[in-house]
């Protein structure tokens, strides 16, 4: 199996972008087929997890809201609490995806409240994708504030380089678009 893709970042719509969608599209065909026969629990979520970023990324979010609720469902069955808050993340984002914004903003707001029990990582990620779900509706002020805590939590604990850079770009946009509407 090939690793997993790793996404770039549109610097306007902070959306992840693949640059190779045959990549993409071979990937999820991989994934589908390691899911069924994944050794244990932990791999299986692990797949299923990039499984539906790949989907949603890709476009199919129909397919990706199916899975998002599959594993969300999985983890409450098998993973661990912190496993189970990844899981709702990625719901929460194919819901954001779908438009579906009084859905994901209800999810980031119970999701934020539980981030900080989860350590520095899981509660940077959460702030990310938060911020993310504040931007691409426009409340360009509090996504810049998620982003600048992610960011803190992410440099204080020398997390690794491209997640810095992530928070970085994100926060540089969600300012600019907040000077670009006063």
């Amino acid at each position: 199996m090939t690793e997993p893709l790793e996404p770039a970042y549109d610097p306007v719509t902070l959306r992840e972008v693949y640059p190779d969608p045959e990549a993409v599209q071979q990937r999820i065909t991989e994934l589908r087929r390691s899911i069924g026969a994944a050794p244990d629990d932990i791999a299986e979520l692990m797949d299923r997890g990039e499984l539906v970023e790949l989907l949603r990324a890709s476009g199919a979010v129909d397919e990706a809201l199916s899975q998002a609720t599959l594993a969300v469902d999985r983890t409450e069955l098998v993973g661990s609490p912190a496993q189970q808050h990844t899981a709702r993340i990625r719901l929460a984002q194919v819901r954001q995806e779908r438009g579906e914004f009084v859905e994901a903003d209800l999810m980031f707001i119970e999701l934020l409240a539980a981030a900080p029990g989860f350590g520095p990582v899981i509660e940077a990620f959460t702030r990310q994708h938060a911020g993310e779900n504040d931007y691409e509706q426009g409340r360009y002020g509090p996504a810049a504030e998620q982003f600048a805590a992610a960011l803190e939590l992410r440099r204080r604990h020398e997390l690794p380089e491209e997640q810095i850079a992530s928070s970085e770009l994100a926060l540089a946009a969600a300012r600019a678009r907040q000077e670009g509407s006063r």
